[in-house]
C-alpha cells in the first residue's frame, strides 16, 4: 500500500523505471531486514547482558553465604563436650599472661597445654609471628597447612616455622623490604655461623637479613609467581615494573574509575629547599612546609573527600616525624584520624595501602648528595611508590642534574617527570581508511594488530569521531578487541561475530569478561549483524556509554597541568638554630632568557603531524609539540623550561627540513 501511495503522487517521475526494475531485490533485501530486525529487538543483546549480570550476582553471592554455613558447620561439628573447658581455661590462661610478668613463663605453659588439648577444635588460626611462641610449643607439627604472608620481611626468628606444619606456603616478595638489623656487629654473626652451622650446606644464609621468603625461594622448587595487580593505578605500577619487575610485569587490572584523581603522577619542585642534619636526622623545611600546604589544599577539595592519605619520607624518619607535627598544627588530630593519615617512612606502610601518597624526598643541592642504589634501597622505593590507590604526589628540592645517573632518586624524579604517553598501532588512519575500502577482503587479512575486517570497520567509525582506539589491548593475558581511552577512564569494546568468534568462544569471552569487570571495566558489545545494518545507531550507543565514563575525542577541551614549582619569595633562608643555610642551586629570582621559537600554534601542530608522518621526531618529541600548541591555542603562559624545550626542538627540526607549508 505505501509503494502505490508513493507511486500515485509521483507516478510522471522517470525514476520509477529503475525503480521496478530493481523491485524484486529491493523487495528481497527490504524482507531479510525486516526479519534481521525482528530477531535482534526480540532477544536485545542489552537485556540480555543486564540479565546474565543480575544472574551471576545471584550465583556468587549465593556461594558466598553456602561457603560461610558449610564452615561453620565443619567448625561446631569439631567441637565436643571435652574441647569446651580447655578452650575456657585457654583464655584464662592467656588473660593472666597478659597481666603479669612474674608468673609469664608459668602462665605460658599453661594456655599451651589448654590449648594442645582443643586445637582440634579450630580448623583455622590467625595471628602475628610473635604470638606463635607464646601460643604453640616448637617442635610439634600442629598444622596441615601453614601459610607464612609477608614472608620477605620476617628473619631469622622465623625459621622455627617450618617444624609447625606438614605443608608450609610462604607468601612474599623479595622486590620489596627485608629484615634490617642496624648496630650488630657482623663479625660475631659469622663466628656464630662457623661455630654452630658449620655442617649446613648453605649457612651463610643464616644470617640478619636473609627472609624466610629467600629461605623458600633457595630450597623450594615450585614457585609460582603471582602477576596480576589490583592495587594502583596503571601509571602509578609502571614505575615498579621497569624497576623491579622487568622479567615477569605485573598487569594492572584496576582501571580507571569515574571518580579518578587527575593526574595519578604529581610533582612539585621546592626550589628553596635545604637540607639541614646529619645521618637519620636529616630534615628539609621548605619541602616539608610545601608537603603540609598542599595536603590542607587537598583536603578541602571536593574531589578528595573521603581519600585516605600517607606521608613517605625517601630518607631517614625525621622528615616524617617533621611533618606529623605541622599536620597537628594545620588540621588537627580528627582531621588525621579520618584520613587516616600516616607519616612515616617505607617501612612504616609495608603491606599497607593508601588512596593518595606524597612523598618527601629530602636530598637538596646545599648538602652532599650522595647515591642510593643499593638493593635494600631499590626495595624500599618500590614499596614507597606501590602504596598509593590512585595517586602519587612528589616533593623535590633538587633537578636531574644534581643526582647521579646510578641514583634511584634520579630515575624516579624522571619517571615523574617523562612519563611516556601510551603507543598507538603504527598504521596510519588514512592508510588504514585506504586499505579497508580497497582490499578483496574475501583473500586479503586485515592489517595487524587487528583480528578482523570487522573490528577495522568499527575502529574507523570511532577514528571518525577522533576517539583514542587500542586494538588488541592487551590485559590479564588476554585481550580485549577495542578498548577506547581517555582521560578518566576506559571503555572495553568487543566485536561479537559468528565468522570471527563462533558460538564455541562466546562463553570464554563472557567468563572473561565478567572477571574484568569484577576490576572495575566496562563492555560495550556489538554484533557484526547489527552493526552493518544500522552503524549509526551502534554507534551512538558507545558514544554514550563513553560519555557517561567521561571518555571524550582528543579535540575534547582539556588542559594539562603544568609543572608546579613552590617559591619562596621572602629574603630570608635560615635553619631555626641560627645557621644560615647555603644557598640553594635554581635561584627563584633568574631572569627569564631570551629564547627564540615560533608562536603560531599550526606550526606546532604541523610539526607534530609531520613528526609522525616522516618518522624523523620520537613519540615525546612529537607529543611536546602537540603540546606546545595547545598552550598557544588556549593563550596560556609556556614555563621556561617549556620555553628551552621548544628552542631546542624548533632548532631540530629546521635541521631536519621541516616547513610549516609543505
Amino acid at each position: 500500500p505505501l509503494l502505490l501511495k508513493d507511486f500515485l503522487q509521483d507516478a510522471e517521475n522517470s525514476i520509477w523505471v529503475d525503480r521496478f526494475k530493481n523491485l524484486k531485490n529491493a523487495w528481497e533485501w527490504a524482507q531479510a531486514q525486516c526479519i534481521i530486525k525482528d530477531f535482534l529487538n526480540k532477544n536485545k543483546l542489552a537485556d540480555l547482558s543486564e540479565r546474565v549480570n543480575q544472574i551471576d550476582s545471584s550465583i556468587r553471592s549465593i556461594i558466598e553465604k553456602l561457603a560461610s554455613l558449610y564452615s561453620w558447620e565443619f567448625c561446631f561439628e569439631r567441637l565436643t563436650d571435652e574441647h569446651w573447658p580447655h578452650m575456657e581455661a585457654w583464655k584464662l590462661a592467656i588473660k593472666r599472661l597478659g597481666k603479669s610478668s612474674k608468673y609469664a613463663s608459668r602462665y605460658k605453659l599453661e594456655a599451651q597445654k589448654h590449648l594442645k588439648e582443643c586445637q582440634d577444635a579450630i580448623p583455622a588460626w590467625v595471628m602475628p609471628l610473635h604470638k606463635i611462641w607464646d601460643t604453640f610449643e616448637s617442635g610439634i607439627k600442629f598444622f596441615d597447612l601453614l601459610i607464612i604472608d609477608e614472608a620477605s620481611q620476617c628473619g631469622i626468628e622465623g625459621i622455627p616455622l617450618f617444624l609447625f606444619a606438614q605443608k608450609i606456603l610462604v607468601v612474599g616478595d623479595d622486590k620489596q623490604i627485608s629484615p634490617e638489623f642496624v648496630g650488630i656487629n657482623r663479625e660475631t654473626v659469622h663466628f656464630l655461623q662457623d661455630k654452630y652451622l658449620s655442617n649446613f650446606k648453605f649457612k651463610d644464609t643464616f644470617n640478619l637479613e636473609t627472609s624466610i621468603f629467600d629461605h623458600a625461594i633457595l630450597r623450594f622448587k615450585n614457585k609460582i609467581v603471582l602477576r596480576e595487580h589490583f592495587r594502583c593505578m596503571p601509571e602509578i605500577i609502571r614505575y615498579s615494573n621497569e624497576m623491579c619487575y622487568n622479567d615477569t610485569p605485573l598487569i594492572p587490572l584496576r582501571q580507571y574509575g569515574r571518580d579518578r584523581l587527575e593526574p595519578p603522577l604529581k610533582s612539585v619542585f621546592v626550589n628553596t629547599g635545604y637540607r639541614e642534619g646529619k645521618g637519620n636526622y636529616v630534615i628539609n623545611r621548605p619541602e616539608a612546609e610545601a608537603l603540609v600546604n598542599k595536603i590542607v589544599e587537598l583536603c578541602q577539595l571536593d574531589r578528595y573527600k573521603g581519600k585516605s592519605m600517607g606521608v613517605i619520607s625517601l630518607q631517614g624518619n625525621a622528615q616524617a616525624k617533621l611533618i606529623e607535627r605541622m599536620l597537628l598544627e594545620k588540621i588537627g588530630a580528627s582531621e588525621i584520624e579520618k584520613r587516616g593519615l600516616l607519616c612515616g617512612n617505607p617501612y612504616s606502610f609495608q603491606g599497607d595501602e593508601r588512596d593518595v601518597i606524597f612523598l618527601s624526598m629530602v636530598a637538596a643541592p646545599n648538602e652532599r648528595i650522595g647515591t642510593l642504589s643499593k638493593r635494600t634501597d631499590m626495595q624500599r622505593f618500590n614499596v614507597a611508590m606501590s602504596r598509593a590507590r590512585d595517586q602519587v604526589w612528589l616533593f623535590h628540592s633538587v633537578t636531574l642534574e644534581d643526582l647521579s645517573d646510578l641514583d634511584l632518586r634520579k630515575s624516579l624524579l624522571e619517571f615523574f617527570l617523562n612519563s611516556k604517553p601510551k603507543k598507538i598501532g603504527n598504521i596510519l588512519v588514512e592508510e588504514l581508511e585506504k586499505q579497508a575500502k580497497e582490499s578483496n577482503r574475501n583473500i586479503i587479512k586485515p592489517p595487524e594488530p587487528f583480528d578482523s575486517w570487522f573490528e577495522v570497520d568499527v575502529s574507523l567509525e570511532l577514528l571518525r569521531k577522533n576517539y583514542y582506539v587500542i586494538p588488541q589491548f592487551k590485559v590479564a593475558g588476554k585481550r580485549i578487541d577495542l578498548v577506547i581511552e581517555g582521560r578518566m577512564s576506559k571503555l572495553a569494546v568487543e566485536c561479537d561475530g559468528d565468522y570471527w568468534h563462533g558460538a564455541d568462544q562466546y562463553e570464554d569471552d563472557m567468563r572473561r569478561q565478567r572477571q574484568l569487570e569484577r576490576c572495575g571495566w566496562t563492555f560495550v558489545r556489538v554484533r557484526e549483524s547489527e552493526f552493518y545494518i544500522d552503524k549509526h545507531k551502534i554507534i551512538e550507543k558507545i558514544v554514550n556509554k563513553c560519555n557517561e565514563l567521561n571518555i571524550f575525542p582528543l579535540n575534547f577541551s582539556l588542559q594539562k597541568e603544568p609543572v608546579e614549582v613552590i617559591e619562596d619569595k621572602s629574603p630570608k633562608n635560615k635553619i631555626e638554630n641560627g645557621k644560615t643555610g647555603n644557598k640553594p642551586k635554581g635561584d627563584s629570582t633568574t631572569k627569564e632568557p631570551n629564547i627564540d621559537f615560533p608562536i603560531e600554534k599550526n606550526y606546532w601542530f604541523a610539526l607534530s603531524k609531520w613528526g609522525k608522518e616522516t618518522n624523523l621526531l620520537n613519540p615525546k618529541e612529537r607529543k611536546f609539540a602537540y603540546d606546545v600548541g595547545r598552550f598557544l591555542a588556549n593563550k596560556r603562559e609556556l614555563t621556561v623550561k617549556m620555553k628551552k624545550w621548544a628552542h631546542s626542538l624548533y632548532l631540530k627540526s629546521q635541521k631536519l627540513g621541516f616547513k610549516e607549508k609543505q
